[in-house]
């Protein structure tokens, strides 16, 4: 059995992945009184998503060949790369993860900080010193910034509340 190519892979989780928000978008009511209603917009990209894929499915080759790129240091293909370049890119993928599930569970200032100390610090093989005072900076920066200042719904978990309680109390919130 001839071994699927990443293109068709990436359509496949990207068909199950449509499918699945079209199945919970079906729900949702496509019209209202005042226009179209909150489930229009998901469900007409997840129809162009299972459609997009579907199409790649069907006219992907089986084994792509090896892509020409102006980056001389750019991987055409996964299974191309070295063991280095696959990790780092293994990496991005669990920043990716942490990401999604860090700003359900551990709110803003958590995931983030998290994140940017996974792609510096074991993606990119930033040192230590450098990738905290990076994390930290990004993590408060962007709470105070996007969360406070400009009023941006973040998650929030119990490092965001402890900073609130910490701002209020010295009289800054």
């Amino acid at each position: 059995m001839p071994m699927m190519s990443g293109a068709r892979w990436t359509a496949l989780g990207l068909l199950l992945a449509a499918a699945a928000t079209y199945g919970q978008a079906h729900s949702l009511p496509r019209w209202g009184f005042d226009g179209p209603g909150t489930g229009i917009f998901p469900q007409v990209l997840s129809m162009i998503a299972i459609a997009l894929s579907a199409l790649v499915l069907i006219l992907e080759r089986r084994e792509a060949e090896p892509l020409e790129s102006d980056d001389s240091e750019a991987v055409s293909r996964y299974d191309l790369a070295a063991p280095a370049e696959r990790r780092v890119f293994h990496f991005y993928l669990l920043a990716l993860v942490l990401l999604v599930a860090g700003s359900w569970w551990a709110g803003f200032i958590a995931t983030a900080f998290a994140v940017i100390v996974v792609i510096m610090r074991f993606g990119e093989g930033v040192r230590w010193r450098p990738t905290l005072i990076t994390a930290a900076l990004v993590a408060l920066v962007g709470q105070l910034g996007f969360g406070w200042l400009l009023q941006v719904s973040l998650p929030e978990g119990p490092a965001d509340r402890a900073l609130r309680a910490l701002l209020r109390a010295g009289g800054l919130l």
